[in-house]
């Protein structure tokens, strides 16, 4: 993910209306002190009457320790006075030594300063502790600026200290107090418990600081630096009676950002904190945590990353009643058979209160007295009381809820689709004065899963954003029948912002609109591996979500449905789209069981090329598995002309004829092409193309970093703007910027005739691959230019298509951060956000490739696990661990060094030019995990069966040396004498094993085999 960020720069006043800080501060002050001369303090009186006095810095009374002095100030710069107090610097002070006021309580305090650069200042009131401010620069270091806070003074004399805390602050022209309400913000419905409270536990960088008065902190503090192993425990957390509670997290996080939080000693969950409006908003995150009796201990935990600053939070008691299952035990109780037909190998029966549909290994049974259904696999029922439910405005359609639920055995139909032979079974739900509702299940001969959807019928137009066509609201409604270590796969809705892939516990019964799935998930128990697999087929028009809760190793409700959006996920400011007309529909639901998940999510796969197969290599594209050079990883903003010329004579020179794909190589510029002439250009692909390369170039379809909507848009000759073709909500108002860069309306005109203008200058310098960025924001909700367009997905399948259209087929096309679906647009897709070549990020990389290999070779022809920057390893066993976490997942085989560089060239010339590694990695076959039970973390050992080929990938994700275990029947399926010959692709050394095999890896070190299975 590469970002472009505008300067914002203006001239004169800086007003920061800060949060209430309400101190309590108390600390000595150290140094050397000096008596200032100058003027005494000015109190204005009839100021003064009202609550408001101004103190000069340079006052006699003040007192300067350290490097401060009182200075001249230019007369131009209009400082009252016209002196200042500099020098503040290297362990120095002011102190304003008779801060006089009437009354106690919160004041506003103004300070007046200038600073040609963005300074820092400590603040403390009555010798008080200090709280950290960071002062915007201003205009000049002849510009006034001000800053305003609140704190606590009492009545009568008080000193105000400004420090420097050993750096550098700006200089004081004076300060101005003034008595304040203290804001308070909206008041809470709970107990409130400080971040700053005394009795907290703060531990790594964290610290206590000041709040800027206009965010509205309570108490005017915060806890903030939560970053690289720091910890904000609230201790004290009391609780009339045990049970679940509400916790609201006031926090500032001016970008995206995570925090785990554990209750007392229990296990630590992860939240992905929404970005407030800037640095000094706030904001509040409510989740839900089950709290003993008694004081209990909450604890914020950054995980080594950076997490929000923290203000408050508030516990309040959580108490809701259930809902009615309905007669779920009874589903089976529809009387006795009527009469049945077989349409080939499926059969339908028709019972006096119901209906059974049955297929290979699975049945439906529907029972049309409850309108409840179940799904049984092997005559075993996993999922009981099913039903269907959409939102229709202020109206919410239940399908249990209808007085009549119907089934005709004569309306079965027969269909052939790209899934195969098979049937269409409706059940209608009718009452009077509501819409119809039919439920569709389609099941086929050969086929591991059914389909199940939705329609809604009016007598007039109708509109939903919350269509599902599954929904289980039941104790123990999916109920898999195993308990050894049940799980429920959470997959992201696309690969933006290092977004990870969750295998979490089933046994999740709070918080689960965190844990809402996109598109797809599996249920199921990595001990035995069998599971359901439950996800979206038709990626039409619905962004699909799935919630579930569950306890006692079952689902108790369990939800899927067309409608989802969120900000931390979707990245959507809005609600979904709505979809209108006489009849809607749902999105269709493929539901499988499957002996190991793993071939179920490889099915699911299946399921979705069977809708929308992956993009077709057309003639003069290699199919093969890309390999090649980008630049973002060596250069990033600093792309050039003479480094394009210097990495493609180097490939030549040094690896082209083993680092290479049947002779094919790309050298592809990243973002910051533009840095390059258009001859430039021109020239670059001459020499990539005279050095028997491919030449690939970037782009971001539907973004705009600028600022300017004025702007005039690339390719319309001055017709439309770039306001004209941003996104915008119902209201005209343009949807704020996702990773820095507005979102652009896909089926705009503009946006088209900019596509084509770029794109067909791309095939005219003589690209052959593009790799397109930032998809996921021309899939954002808003009020499209085409009015046929109702949905974010909608739009997204249009510019998708035109992008297709334009480039007709010339080019390798690898989307970079898109979402999962549509998938039919790309050769390749990135499985993983940005990938740096470190060892963390590698583990992170693995992750996505742990739960999301099952992509490669179903939905895409290659998973991208974007490029090997080695230099960036941080050590040779993690930059040869890079290469073969790249060469497991299937893959676009990209390095992306600076060629300039000797130490790097060496490391390039010995980890890319290995013949048994390179030849793994153009099988461009993804490996699958041996364990699905990682939580939020990689696997560390992955296999891949390649016809009669076996291999095995082990990983150590620490710098500590490690031992792994690998369980071969667990790997391989093999008995526990089977002896297998593993060849170790780096060294062509073997070793031979039988039951287990302990693999010794150094810090950082990975292994990577092929694997022979003895007779």
């Amino acid at each position: 993910m590469k970002k472009k960020f505008g300067a914002w720069s203006g001239k004169g006043w800086f007003l920061l209306l800060a949060a209430v800080l309400v101190f309590q501060l108390a600390v000595s002050s150290n140094g050397r002190e000096v008596e200032a001369a100058g003027a005494e303090v000015t109190a204005v009186a009839d100021a003064a009457s009202a609550g408001s006095y101004s103190l000069e810095a340079e006052s006699a009374v003040n007192t300067l320790s350290g490097k401060a002095e009182i200075k001249a100030c230019a007369e131009a710069t209009g400082c009252s006075g016209s002196q200042i107090v500099g020098g503040l610097w290297g362990g120095s002070s002011l102190t304003f030594n008779e801060a006089t006021v009437d009354t106690a309580g919160v004041y506003t305090m103004t300070i007046h300063y200038i600073s040609g650069d963005p300074r820092s200042v400590g603040v403390s009131v009555n010798g008080g502790s200090i709280d950290h401010y960071d002062l915007p620069k201003t205009a000049d270091w002849n510009t006034l600026g001000v800053y305003e806070l609140e704190l606590e003074l009492k009545a009568g004399s008080n000193t105000i200290r400004l420090d420097d805390e050993g750096g550098y602050s700006p200089d004081i022209d004076r300060i101005e107090l003034r008595l304040s309400d203290g804001g308070s913000g909206e008041p809470g419905t709970g107990t409130a418990y400080e971040a700053e409270a005394a009795n907290n536990v703060l531990t790594g960088n964290a610290s206590v600081s000041g709040c800027s008065a206009a965010t509205g902190c309570s108490g005017g503090k915060k806890v903030g630096n939560l970053w690289g192993g720091s910890t904000l425990q609230f201790r004290d957390v009391m609780a009339e009676k045990a049970g679940v509670y509400t916790l609201s997290v006031s926090y500032i996080s001016g970008d995206p950002r995570p925090v785990s939080i554990a209750v007392n000693d229990g296990p630590s969950d992860n939240y992905a904190l929404p970005k407030t409006e800037n640095w000094d908003t706030l904001g509040v995150f409510k989740l839900e945590v089950e709290l003993k009796a008694g004081a209990n201990t909450i604890t914020f935990n950054d995980d080594g990353g950076w997490s929000p600053d923290i203000d408050k939070i508030e516990i309040a008691s959580t108490e809701g009643p259930g809902e009615d299952p309905g007669p779920v035990d009874n589903i089976g109780q529809i009387g006795k058979a009527l009469d049945s037909k077989k349409y080939g190998s499926i059969k339908v029966t028709a019972y006096e209160k119901g209906a059974t549909f049955v297929s290979g290994s699975y049945s439906i049974t529907y029972n049309t007295e409850s309108g409840l259904s179940a799904y049984a696999w092997n005559g075993k029922t996993l999922v009981k009381g099913a039903y269907a439910s959409a939102q229709l405005e202020d109206q919410l359609l239940d399908s249990r809820k209808y007085s009549e639920h119907s089934f005709k055995l004569g309306s079965v139909e027969k269909i052939k689709d790209g899934h195969g032979k098979g049937v269409r079974i409706t059940v209608e739900n009718k009452s009077d004065g509501l819409p119809v509702m039919k439920q569709i299940y389609q099941l086929y001969e050969d086929q591991s899963y059914f389909l199940v959807s939705q329609q809604v019928t009016g007598s007039s137009a109708i509109s939903s954003n919350d269509m599902a066509p599954l929904v289980v609201n039941a104790s123990g409604g999916v109920d898999l029948g195993t308990s050894g270590d049940n799980r429920v796969l959470i997959t992201p809705y696309d690969n933006d912002a290092w977004s990870r892939y969750q295998a979490r516990t089933i046994n999740t019964a709070l918080n689960n609109n965190n844990y809402i799935s996109s598109e797809m998930t599996a249920i199921y128990d990595n001990t035995s591996r069998a599971g359901l697999v439950i996800g979206s087929v038709t990626h039409d028009v619905w962004k699909t979500g799935i919630f579930w809760s569950g306890s006692n190793d079952k689902l108790n409700k369990l939800k899927v449905y067309g409608g989802f959006t969120s900000l931390t996920s979707t990245h959507d400011s809005i609600g979904h789209g709505k979809v209108s007309g006489t009849t809607i529909t749902s999105p269709q639901i493929a539901v499988g069981y499957y002996a190991d998940y793993r071939d179920g999510l490889e099915n699911y796969g299946e399921a979705n090329a069977a809708v929308a197969p992956p993009l077709k290599f057309e003639k003069g594209v290699p199919s093969g598995v890309p390999v090649g050079w980008n630049s973002w990883g060596a250069y990033e903003s600093s792309l050039s002309y003479d480094k394009v010329v210097e990495v493609s004579n180097f490939f030549k020179d040094n690896l082209q004829k083993s680092f290479t794909n049947k002779g094919t190589v790309y050298i592809n510029m990243d973002s910051y092409w533009d840095n390059l002439s258009e001859q430039q250009l021109r020239d670059a692909v001459k020499v990539i193309k005279k050095n028997g390369q491919k030449a690939g170039i970037y782009y971001g379809p539907f973004v705009y970093w600028g600022d300017n909507m004025s702007q005039p848009v690339e390719g319309t000759n001055g017709k439309y703007t770039y306001g004209d073709i941003v996104l915008r909500d119902a209201n005209g108002n343009i949807l704020p910027k996702v990773d820095g860069a507005y979102a652009i309306d896909p089926t705009h005109p503009g946006s088209k005739q900019r596509i084509e203008y770029i794109f067909n200058k791309f095939l005219d310098y003589g690209f052959e691959y593009i790799k397109i960025d930032f998809l996921s924001h021309g899939s954002f909700e808003g009020k499209h230019y085409d009015p046929n367009v109702q949905t974010g997905i909608q739009a997204y399948n249009q510019g998708m298509a035109h992008i297709n259209k334009t480039l007709g087929g010339k080019m390798f096309i690898s989307a970079s951060i898109a979402p999962m679906f549509p998938s039919q647009y790309a050769h390749a897709r990135r499985i993983s956000c940005d990938v740096d070549g470190s060892l963390g990020r590698t583990e992170y990389q693995l992750n996505n490739l742990t739960y999301g290999w099952w992509q490669n070779g179903t939905i895409y022809s290659y998973t991208d696990p974007d490029y090997m920057t080695l230099a960036k390893g941080g050590s040779f066993n993690a930059a040869q661990t890079r290469v073969n976490a790249a060469a497991i997942s299937g893959t676009i085989y990209m390095n992306s060094d600076d060629v300039s560089n000797v130490e790097t060239q060496k490391l390039m010339k010995s980890l890319l030019t290995n013949k048994s590694v390179n030849d793994i990695a153009l099988i461009g076959e993804a490996f699958r995990p041996v364990e699905g039970n990682t939580g939020n973390a990689a696997a560390d050992i992955f296999v891949l069966q390649d016809k009669k080929d076996y291999y095995l990938a082990v990983f150590n994700y620490t710098n500590d040396a490690v031992t792994k275990t690998v369980d071969l029947k667990r790997a391989f399926g093999v008995s526990a004498t089977t002896k297998v010959e593993l060849t170790d692709a780096w060294t062509n050394s073997k070793v031979e094993a039988n039951d287990t095999l302990q693999v010794n890896l150094d810090g950082a070190q990975s292994k990577l085999y092929k694997v022979k299975i003895m007779k």
